[in-house]
């Protein structure tokens, strides 16, 4: 029987949501015969996907979503991977990243939060399937809706798409001068944690790269609007060629969030050989396993001197971080994670 995927979330930019639907459909469609991403009016084929597996259908967006695919798909499996899904669908499989919304619902706009409150508590009650990406974000999400952490299936997500890109490109805005340095990913929500660590890792003297869009409707293009010293060296968003450069060759990956359904990008510095300073909160310390030194995310301070103990150290003691991030790293696979998409799939059609 024919399966199809959800191709809402190709209208959005990539982040770790869309990047998690995305290689999941690759995967699928690389190894499962029956299944068909269906795409929004408009909406190009991905990369490196054969046009025949794909069917565009009318309207874009929520209408796409909420109306077009529970028409198309009655009857049928529909597997929504980016998050967001139709509430009229019940034969489908909903992938819920995290409760992000409901634990820090200041980073997102008041209808933004309404109406995932009100769609994933009609879908945590009426889809065949949930998955999440985490224990973490299990137990989370369970707490939010009142169901038990068990009803989700967790499928997590992987990092091994970047070895598509070699050694990377070094981003063309990076000064020269820069050669040593720490490196952070992430925006100016509250819950990703940037500023303060940031500030703390760079007037310690350690020199830091920022990757990333830091503002909403303002881009910041110098460190000082963020009261950071000179040496935080902001370059913007980068293509993955470039950020996998910037991981091959930083001295140490810094992640201090507050809040992570799963956390891809310390898992991505750890397949490219950097070692990992992270923040002890939410799903962090499940997903690193230990392979990396945790620190309060209330505490920039013990965050800076772990990041100056990396620095300092020699080349023996890095090769065991090294190490001990590469082992944790090869734990996650895309082609493993579509594997057990359809397994519980197939399972669900057994009973």
């Amino acid at each position: 029987m024919t399966v199809y995927v959800n191709g809402r979330f190709l209208e959005h930019p990539i982040t770790g949501t869309q990047r998690y639907a995305l290689e999941i459909t690759r995967r699928l469609l690389e190894t499962e015969r029956d299944v068909v991403l269906l795409l929004p009016s408009g909406t190009p084929v991905p990369a490196g996907v054969d046009p025949a597996r794909c069917r565009t259908l009318p309207l874009r967006g929520m209408a796409f979503e909420q109306v077009t695919l529970p028409l198309v798909t009655a009857g049928r499996m529909l597997l929504s991977l980016g998050g967001p899904a139709p509430v009229l669908k019940r034969k489908q499989l909903v992938v819920m990243h995290d409760a992000t919304p409901f634990r820090w619902p200041g980073t997102f706009s008041k209808g933004f939060v309404a109406w995932y409150r009100l769609m994933y508590g009609v879908l945590t009650r009426t889809a065949r399937h949930l998955v999440t990406v985490s224990r973490f974000s299990a137990t989370e999400l369970g707490d939010v809706f009142g169901i038990p952490a068990r009803r989700f299936h967790v499928v997590p997500c992987a990092v091994d798409h970047l070895q598509a890109y070699g050694a990377g490109e070094r981003p063309a805005n990076l000064p020269a001068a820069v050669t040593r340095y720490a490196l952070m990913l992430g925006t100016l929500a509250r819950h990703k944690n940037v500023v303060p660590v940031a500030k703390a890792v760079a007037e310690a003297g350690t020199d830091l790269v920022i990757v990333g869009k830091l503002g909403g409707d303002r881009v910041f293009s110098d460190p000082g609007d963020l009261g950071l010293p000179a040496n935080a060296h902001l370059v913007g968003r980068l293509t993955d060629a470039e950020i996998v450069w910037l991981y091959r060759n930083a001295t140490v990956f810094v992640f201090p969030s507050y809040y992570e359904g799963f956390g891809i990008p310390a898992i991505e510095a750890q397949l490219e050989g950097c070692p990992v300073v992270a923040s002890s909160a939410a799903s962090i310390p499940e997903v690193l396993a230990g392979s990396a030194d945790l620190f309060d995310p209330d505490d920039p301070a013990a965050a800076a001197q772990l990041v100056k103990a990396v620095v300092s150290e020699d080349d023996e003691a890095r090769l065991v971080r090294v190490a001990a991030g590469l082992r944790n790293a090869a734990r996650f696979s895309w082609a493993d994670s579509a594997r057990e998409i359809m397994t519980v799939v197939r399972r669900g059609r057994a009973r």
